[in-house]
């Protein structure tokens, strides 16, 4: 199915690749309706000691990095002094509905 340098064609994809149950490859199928029919029959083998669990999915032709794409590292110049976050939920809720929730639970609070 490959070339010479080992790269798929691009009007063989999709195809269907399918597993065994170690997750290796098994076989690879033009048609999803092979993939399935290959997976029922392995299922289903009458002879239980060939029975084999095959998976497949569906494999699309890699997605070409678009050129305007650069790879950058961020450059730290100044930071923001630290953030205060939203108090705890049991905080911020109204007492009536805070008495409410800690009987209904049995969640012990406790600091760390």
């Amino acid at each position: 199915m490959s070339d010479i340098n080992g790269k798929i064609p691009d009007h063989m994809y999709p195809f269907y690749r399918v597993y065994d149950e170690k997750g290796e490859q098994y076989c690879d199928c033009g048609w999803e309706k092979h993939a399935q029919e290959l997976v029922e029959l392995n299922r289903t083998c009458s002879i239980v000691a060939d029975r084999k669990e095959l998976t497949y999915k569906r494999i699309d032709a890699p997605k070409p990095i678009d050129p305007e794409t650069v790879d950058v590292d961020a450059i730290v110049d100044k930071q923001l002094p630290g953030q205060q976050g939203l108090p705890a939920a049991t905080e911020r809720l109204h007492a009536d509905i805070k008495k409410e929730m800690l009987k209904a639970s049995q969640v012990e609070e406790f600091k760390i």
